[in-house]
């Protein structure tokens, strides 16, 4: 019996050291023997002592790994976290790894980045709000970067539109909805329609809502005027009111054209003619509201 049982200890302590020298002495070796027992913290600590390695950072793999052992951190630990470093460093290291080649990690890699990417994405749906919308912007911009990386071919197109669309309805109705009007918040709103234009001129609610902004600030002109001041400056906001208007009136004119908000783009046009004096296409534009008021 005691003979048994020293063979079976003979055996144990064997088979420890033969796996003890399997696993190299190598820090990226040790991080993926820890990285295999998911002792994440051992595996984050050798796989950062790998990138410091000069013979180790060179190699694809390195990176690989330490893109795969940040992403289990991010998921483990900071999947709430909107500003995950886990992440951050999760995809810096994949991109790295792409930058040196590496194509046995090519599908894999892909697949993390996408992964890390439809996070970023759905936290930047999430920040959509008056307080975390810079968030929003920086995640929507790494989600770009993350799926470009998985995909070189990739477009956005349509989802910059939608983004930038959501971005600036949210920050309109926020300032309109304050007491006091942010004039630098109403001027970035005014910069993400004229972008959204810039990707799809045809995109309805960037042109209307230009449009209203413009036309806004001229009313808002015109309540502010001061009566009592010289003709000379009167006539110098009288210019700028109705330079403003001339702004605001291509974009109504082509929200009527696409068919959006029919009632509200008829009233608009209605008015920015009567500010630009052109009584007869106020009229106009506004009979064709009454009539349709009438349906």
């Amino acid at each position: 019996m005691i003979k048994k049982l020293y063979i079976l200890c003979f055996v144990f302590v064997f088979s420890s050291n033969a796996f003890a020298q399997f696993v190299g002495k190598d820090n990226l070796s040790i991080a993926l023997f820890y990285m295999q027992k998911t002792e994440l913290d051992s595996a984050q600590k050798f796989i950062d002592l790998s990138i410091n390695d000069a013979e180790l950072n060179t190699q694809a793999k390195t990176w690989y790994y330490r893109g795969y052992i940040y992403k289990d951190l991010y998921k483990a630990r900071e999947k709430t976290n909107k500003q995950s470093p886990y992440r951050l460093t999760a995809i810096e290291s994949l991109h790295k790894m792409q930058a040196i080649g590496g194509e046995e990690f090519k599908e894999s890699s892909s697949n993390m980045l996408k992964y890390l990417a439809s996070t970023l994405y759905n936290d930047a749906v999430r920040s959509l709000n008056p307080k975390d919308y810079k968030v929003a912007i920086s995640s929507f911009e790494l989600y770009k970067g993350s799926m470009k990386s998985s995909n070189p071919s990739a477009t956005f197109k349509t989802q910059d539109v939608k983004f930038k669309m959501a971005l600036a309805s949210m920050l309109n109705k926020h300032t309109e909805a304050s007491a006091v009007i942010d004039t630098v918040q109403v001027l970035y709103i005014k910069e993400l329609y004229v972008e959204i234009l810039a990707i799809d001129g045809e995109t309805p609610g960037a042109n209307y809502n230009l449009a209203t902004i413009y036309y806004n600030e001229a009313v808002e002109l015109i309540k502010n005027m001061d009566y009592d001041s010289d003709i000379i400056e009167l006539n110098k906001v009288q210019d700028y009111c109705i330079d403003i208007f001339l702004k605001s009136l291509p974009y109504m004119k082509k929200a009527y054209d696409l068919n959006y908000k029919r009632k509200e783009t008829l009233l608009g046009l209605s008015n920015i003619y009567y500010g630009l004096n052109d009584i007869e296409k106020s009229d106009q534009y506004k009979k064709e509201l009454e009539e349709l008021e009438k349906e």
